[in-house]
């Protein structure tokens, strides 16, 4: 029997057939390289990235160094020293943050407490500030150290090289008295503490004269690390008041802060009468207070403490290292001025 026509190829078939021939047709193309420059970061693009921050490192470094290198020679500081010779018992204070070191290398004035570790501007009819010749003197933190006193009256403007000398006048009160150089005995309820030349040892620990850094600014001021609760009763004695007493209160030792969150307490005495209470946090930096008071001669004391002394550590509380309680106080004529 005669077999009949063909019968036509699939739809399937038929595209099974285009796709062997496609993949024949791929299979011959060559695959494009890539560039000679992706062959060589792809496998390498961690060095080559830490390549380009080293020289950029280098080339800040460098940088760095041109705009900030010392400009200042022996010439300047003997200049400065000469714009100084007449003015021995006037602070100079640098206003230049990184200024200091050479400044207090070079000029006596610059080491004296007055100019380094001062409570406020207050003391001062007249100061001297220091900067680089490039730098304003009134940045944020002098600023600050005029609490709410106006701007000094600017007398001089000395440009010595590249520093700058401003000499300054402002109106304040006739300072009296200064608690620094006042004490007469040192106590708590557990009796009197013994020392002399700025030193108390007490049974609760310890009352000393010295410098401490308060939100990170020397300070000149009575420092108290007694144990928790305890209260330092300073007398003065008799001293000669004007019509106002100020004074400021902080915290030393960063650390023992973080660990212990103290709080202050003070009270003033005149004529064996409290006439003002305060208390404050840690994190009020150097902290001021003030109070009107009768001027004359009256009998003078402080009652001062911590709240909690000792520090949290990992173990528990330990009663050491402790955090230190800088308290400065002053007695200011000031002709009825306002606080």
């Amino acid at each position: 029997m005669p077999e009949g026509p063909p019968e036509p190829a699939s739809e399937d078939a038929s595209e099974d057939a285009s796709e062997d021939a496609s993949e024949d047709a791929t299979a011959t193309e060559p695959r494009p390289q890539p560039h000679a420059m992706v062959r060589v970061i792809r496998p390498n693009g961690a060095v080559i990235l830490l390549g380009l921050l080293c020289a950029l490192a280098v080339v800040e470094s460098i940088a760095a160094f041109l705009e900030y290198r010392e400009r200042l020679d022996e010439h300047d500081w003997d200049a400065v020293g000469r714009a100084l010779a007449e003015h021995t018992d006037e602070p100079v204070i640098v206003a230049s943050e990184w200024l200091g070191p050479s400044a207090r290398m070079h000029l006596a004035q610059t080491r004296s407490w007055d100019s380094l570790a001062y409570p406020d501007l207050r003391s001062f009819p007249r100061f001297w500030l220091l900067t680089h010749a490039r730098e304003r003197p009134w940045h944020a933190a002098m600023r600050a150290e005029l609490e709410e006193l106006p701007r000094p009256e600017l007398l001089a403007i000395h440009h010595i090289g590249e520093l700058t000398l401003r000499e300054y006048h402002q109106d304040v009160g006739v300072e009296r008295f200064s608690l620094l150089d006042s004490i007469r005995e040192v106590r708590t309820a557990r009796g009197r503490c013994t020392g002399s030349h700025g030193q108390w040892r007490c049974k609760d620990g310890r009352v000393a004269l010295q410098t401490v850094e308060v939100d990170y600014r020397p300070r000149r001021c009575l420092a108290v690390e007694l144990d928790d609760g305890v209260m330092a009763e300073v007398e003065l004695g008799e001293v000669e008041l004007g019509d106002r007493i100020r004074g400021h209160v902080g915290f030393g030792d960063f650390n023992a802060r973080l660990r212990a969150d103290p709080s202050a307490r003070l009270e003033l005495m005149i004529d064996g009468a409290v006439v003002g209470r305060w208390v404050f946090s840690d994190d009020q930096g150097w902290a001021a207070f003030a109070i009107a008071t009768p001027p004359g001669r009256h009998e003078l004391g402080l009652r001062v403490g911590t709240s909690v002394a000792g520090t949290w550590q990992r173990s528990g509380h330990e009663p050491s290292p402790t955090d230190s309680l800088c308290v400065e106080l002053r007695g200011f004529d000031e002709g009825g001025r306002q606080p």
